[in-house]
């Protein structure tokens, strides 16, 4: 290399170096200012922020200077109300364990020897107006037991060989089934009354006596037919179709031979095939049957 190359090297060397340390240097002097201001505007915006952030905030008032027993004052009041939910838990929980048991042993005994587990049982015979459906209630089970009932109201009437040209069979159905008739009379037979529970919609002090028409504007017949549509929805859904067309021909078809039910001419077709099938008036039915005027509340 010749010496002017090595010269021109060693002069970039110095200015590179030179140019590096003054960098340095005034990065270095820059830095405290830098900090410096920084840390002004800082305690200046606490400053700003201060009396608006301790506007609204109460003072702290230590446990020595609050007035005597106010501090455990909060703590027994919770205690006392915790003893007040706990007992009440214990109450529904011994009430619903003894409902259960009684609806479990109501439907094991009317449709014997069909056996229903106390949960379905309790859903079974629970109303939604009543404080026990919060664990379950019978309005689906009686959408399936209307479908059910329908279903085999419609496959006998098209089988009939008394139906006729001019019948309409889904106004024949709906007459049949229709929710208060069910329950005034499928539902009175069945002894419904006494062993579900729901909230009437009037009050039993205002009620003008016991009359039908009391007891039908009171809601009864209504809740009796929706809860037998659930006793045959939880017998479709339990022991299946075979045990739901069976008491539907011997335990409920019979018993709707009335003034607005099933048609005269349908009658003795009705009684030959529950006779077929099986006695509708076996001894479960006649011990379940219940006075006219039944018990509007459990």
């Amino acid at each position: 290399m010749s010496r002017s190359a090595r010269c021109l090297g060693t002069s970039l060397r110095r200015i590179v170096s030179v140019h590096s340390a003054s960098s340095v240097s005034s990065t270095r002097a820059l830095l405290p200012g830098a900090r410096e201001y920084g840390q002004t505007a800082l305690k200046s915006r606490d400053e700003r922020e201060s009396p608006r952030g301790n506007a609204g905030t109460k003072p702290f008032r230590s446990r020595e200077s609050r007035p005597p027993g106010q501090h455990n004052r909060a703590p027994r009041e919770r205690a006392r109300s915790h003893e007040r939910h706990e007992g009440k838990d214990v109450e529904d929980t011994s009430d619903i364990a003894r409902k259960e048991a009684q609806f479990q042993e109501y439907l094991n005994r009317l449709l014997s020897p069909l056996q229903f587990p106390p949960e379905l049982a309790q859903r079974v015979l629970t109303h939604g107006s009543h404080y026990l459906a919060r664990r379950g209630h019978n309005a689906g089970l009686s959408f399936l037991g209307r479908r059910v009932m329908s279903a085999y109201l419609l496959l006998f009437l098209q089988s009939s060989p008394n139906l006729s040209k001019m019948d309409d069979t889904e106004e024949i159905a709906s007459n049949t089934l229709h929710t208060n008739l069910i329950g005034e009379h499928v539902g009175h037979t069945w002894g419904v009354g006494r062993a579900m529970v729901w909230q009437p919609s009037i009050r039993a002090d205002s009620r003008s006596g016991d009359s039908p028409e009391s007891l039908r504007s009171a809601g009864l017949y209504k809740v009796q037919g929706e809860t037998v549509q659930a006793i045959m929805g939880a017998v479709y859904q339990q022991h299946g179709a075979t045990a739901a067309h069976k008491i539907f021909h011997t335990r409920l078809l019979p018993l709707v031979l009335v003034k607005g039910g099933l048609p005269q001419a349908f009658h003795k077709e009705v009684q030959s095939i529950s006779k077929r099938m099986g006695d509708s008036k076996d001894s479960v039915l006649e011990k379940q049957k219940t006075s006219k005027v039944e018990r509007l509340t459990n």
